[in-house]
């Protein structure tokens, strides 16, 4: 027999003049503070067709910042650093609110504040944060300085109300935001779309449901195929914005043959818990946990139905903290009150995951909450599986056409989070400033469904995907906890750690296939390898996943990246070594070993044992002899990192681009200025074999010259029309003033530096153009009491780029070719061989490193052939 129970969201009470005994009026006697982002964008452009009855009452939430948020982040950091010893050490909701809670003094004041107002306190919350009242308009208008005013809807057939002006509160205590002045956005599922009972043609019909729709055991078989963990001691909370039928959930479990789960219904802020006209997106998030997670000891459904319920959703399931997997398929209203409950969610270890939403590619602002930073936003695929609960086969990104699939995008209001920096966003499309969603996905099509009292459909949406990450993540944490580990909590710093591993591969299907264009984005955007703002890294890999995620490698490697160097045949490079900290992060002792093939790189040392508590490894990954016989070229190389206890590898890329310098004696090597031709104070400058002028190779230049510049410059044979990249290592070894560097090209000054600060041996590269075949280069220099260093000039053709790789995806072609950084080039096509103008595709490109790359999206005919031209 299923256990139902129901409980209310906060203590209900009264405040009569009792209260005012113990004011602290001087509290709220002050000066007016003004608050921002209360009144719709749309409301500018429009004309109020009335204003709202002074008798009508409204429910309001208010909300207090933080205390200590400069603390609060600098522990966010640490929960989710591997190397912190704070990493996933998280708080409880007492310890939470005993560090970062508003005091109790400020919440009394604002609760003084209302109640002198006329306003009644219906509802405290633990953490504090929010106030819940109720009140008329009359006096909530008085109380904050606004009108309430009817406008009629621009997008929706209604009318909304909302303040004509931002509020504004005589009260000194901080307030961060007041939920429910308005209802221009209303709480609404993601648009999940029902099929009905039959099939469209093009659609998988493998599953073991009705009409081979998915259903029950199918997600385990798919994406955990063979895993025992089932969510045993684990909660699963939803957030919800209507009720359900009991039987529905009862009649779903009988017919997919899965156990009976505990569901306990948390009602908010009055609400009945009565089914509604989207009773079907409640029972399908229920019906996705049971699903995934069997075994799971407890379903909490949050459920309100009123518009500005869903902070005081949130942040019952941040007090309770009953439930460490939370979900939420809908979009609903938000405000400066919502993203600290996402920041205590984190801090408490709780994993909350909200669908994408169903509209493809957004091209404007993304529905809320489904861009914050502090939360997992789930994109949607269409899997294939080998048969009636069969393995899986593939998956192609979510899109019914018409504007119908897996939402992703770039937001506009939220900047790109540290964990998703460092991705490669050239053929995804995405922003390298701005959040891109989604983090991941899983399926959202093809689901069967039992609700409204005994209907039963097909449904798709993320809304089917983001209860479905949430049971999985309910296995990973029945796995840590079993594993003597702490769980998992916020998931995005761990698997964009992952996906930028060489364990990538195992532990998700990568989706390739598809894209979510849309009338308004027609090519925006495309599966591609690696993340995409589709399906984001992609579906869960099994075991694989579960593994990395709840017990992730104990060996922890720093810095995550190699490095990438340059410099003329026969060096000097702009980099030479880079230095690695292994770390043993677990309990017992771990044996590694590092894999390098690469000739031209050394590594020391390649293998050893690294002891559970015991001092970290440094390895060496360094450019070797044989690096310096390399012949014109980029190279690349891998180095593994393989931790022998799990056989798991971490990966560190390198590259080296070799250039052939036309620069005689650049590192003074002939212990003169033999080729130079020198002006003014020179014959006081220097080249010498003292280490301190030399950055390498015997010889340097020590470059003096008081008072005035001194030049020392070369006539160089060039090609006209032809780029060459100018690179050179300056020192300023003290900084003493007045000191001046310049470098000029052909007459031109590309360089000029006064008052160098002690700077060091410091590489500067320049891309530069030649206009005729002789072309002078001339270093000025100037230090009055001390010297300027100079070493390893090289100018060297910048190469003609060549095509390194060609990747063919559905409708699309990606090409790779080496370049250098700054240069622009252009990529060109034409349908023929024989056709003789070659038409642009796309805009020009200027490439930020050693290979740049562009994806032609639009393929009608059935040939194409490309190139890609230098640009000057």
């Amino acid at each position: 027999m299923r256990k139902r129970s129901q409980s209310s969201l906060v203590r209900r009470c009264r405040y009569g003049a009792a209260l005012l005994l113990v004011s602290t009026i001087a509290a709220w006697g002050q000066a007016r503070q003004m608050l921002r982002g209360h009144v719709p964008l749309p409301v500018r452009g429009l004309t109020s067709v009335d204003r709202l009855p002074g008798s009508q009452r409204l429910t309001l939430a208010i909300g207090l910042p933080w205390r200590n948020p400069d603390a609060l982040s600098l522990l966010l950091a640490q929960l989710y650093d591997p190397t912190s010893p704070n990493y996933r050490q998280f708080l409880t909701p007492a310890q939470f609110a005993e560090r970062f809670a508003p005091s109790e003094a400020d919440y009394n004041a604002v609760i003084e504040f209302v109640s002198a107002r006329g306003l009644q306190v219906t509802g405290l919350h633990p953490n504090r944060l929010l106030l819940d009242v109720t009140g008329s308009v009359a006096d909530i208008e008085n109380t904050f300085h606004v009108t309430l005013r009817v406008y009629p809807h621009p997008a929706e057939a209604r009318t909304f109300f909302a303040p004509d002006a931002e509020p504004s509160l005589d009260l000194a205590v901080a307030v961060s935001a007041i939920s429910g002045l308005d209802n221009y956005h209303l709480p609404r599922p993601m648009n999940l779309k029902p099929r009905g009972q039959g099939r469209s043609a093009g659609v998988p019909n493998t599953g073991s449901g009705p009409y081979g729709n998915y259903m029950g055991n199918d997600f385990r078989v798919a994406y955990v195929p063979g895993v025992a963990l089932t969510g045993s001691g684990q909660a699963v909370g939803l957030l919800e914005f209507d009720g359900y039928f009991t039987n529905d959930i009862a009649a779903y479990e009988q017919q997919a043959g899965l156990p009976n789960v505990t569901v306990t219904n948390v009602l908010i802020d009055d609400f009945s818990g009565d089914p509604g006209s989207n009773d079907d997106e409640v029972s399908l998030d229920i019906e996705m946990v049971v699903s995934m997670a069997p075994g799971i000891s407890k379903i909490l459904v949050y459920e309100a139905n009123t518009n500005n319920s869903g902070n005081d959703i949130l942040n019952r399931m941040a007090t309770d903290n009953a439930a460490k997997q939370l979900s939420a398929s809908w979009t609903f209203p938000t405000d400066a009150n919502t993203d600290p409950i996402f920041k205590e969610f984190a801090a408490q270890g709780q994993s909350y995951f909200n669908a994408s939403g169903d509209s493809d590619a957004y091209t404007g602002e993304i529905p809320t909450p489904a861009a914050d930073t502090n939360i997992t936003i789930v994109g949607g695929t269409t899997l294939t599986t080998s048969g009636p609960g069969g393995s899986w086969v593939s998956e192609r990104v979510w899109n019914w056409g018409a504007g119908t699939g897996s939402g992703g995008g770039v937001s506009t209001n939220y900047t790109i989070p540290s964990w998703q920096r460092g991705l490669n966003m050239v053929t995804n499309q995405g922003s390298t400033t701005q959040r891109n969603i989604p983090d991941v996905a899983l399926t959202a099509d093809n689901v069967w469904v039992i609700y409204n009292n005994g209907e039963a459909g097909s449904f798709g949406g993320t809304s089917c995907a983001a209860p479905l990450w949430a049971a999985f993540t309910a296995l990973v944490n029945e796995q840590a906890l079993a594993n003597g580990k702490p769980i998992v909590g916020f998931v995005n710093p761990a698997i964009y750690t992952l996906g930028k591993q060489a364990s990538y591969s195992i532990c998700f299907h990568d989706i390739i296939t598809g894209n979510n264009t849309n009338s308004s984005s027609s090519n925006k955007f495309m599966a591609v390898p690696g993340y995409d703002l589709c399906t984001g890294w992609g579906t869960p890999n099994g075991i694989n996943l579960i593994d990395a995620l709840g017990t992730p490698d104990e060996l922890q490697i720093t810095p995550f990246f190699g490095f990438s160097a340059s410099g003329p045949s026969g060096g000097p490079f702009s980099l030479t070594s880079e230095t690695f900290i292994l770390t043993n992060l677990g309990k017992t002792n771990i044996t590694w070993v590092l894999t390098n093939t690469a000739s031209w790189l050394s590594a020391s040392p390649r293998e050893g044992i690294l002891e559970a508590g015991g001092p970290v490894e440094t390895v060496n990954i360094s450019l070797n002899g044989a690096s310096t016989n390399l012949a014109e070229g980029l190279y690349a190389a891998t180095v593994l990192f393989t931790n022998l206890h799990n056989r798991t590898a971490q990966t560190r890329e390198f590259s080296l681009q070799v250039f052939q310098s036309i620069v005689e004696n650049g590192g003074f090597e002939t212990g003169t200025f033999e080729d130079w031709t020198y002006t003014r104070a020179v014959p006081s400058s220097l080249v010498s074999t003292n280490p301190l002028y030399a950055h390498s190779g015997k010889f340097g230049a020590a470059l003096t010259s008081a008072g005035s510049l001194g030049f020392i410059s070369q006539n160089l044979r060039t090609v006209a029309g032809q780029p060459y990249y100018l690179s050179l290592w300056l020192d300023s070894p003290d900084g003493l003033l007045t000191n001046e560097f310049r470098v000029s090209w052909n007459s031109r000054t590309i360089f000029d530096q006064t008052n160098l600060a002690a700077i060091g041996w410091t590489y500067l590269p320049f891309v530069v153009l030649a206009e005729g075949t002789n072309t002078s280069l001339e270093f000025g220099f100037r230090d009055d009491h001390s010297y300027l260093g100079l070493d390893d000039i090289s100018v060297s053709v910048v190469p003609l780029p060549t095509v390194q790789d060609v990747t063919v995806g559905p409708g699309t072609v990606t090409l790779t070719w080496d370049s250098l950084a700054g240069l622009r080039y252009k990529v060109e096509y034409r349908p023929n061989i024989q056709q003789t103008n070659w038409l642009a595709l796309g805009s020009n490109i200027t490439a930020t490193g050693f290979t740049a790359s562009v994806t032609d999206r639009t393929r009608f005919q059935a040939h194409r052939f490309y190139r890609v031209v230098l640009l000057p």
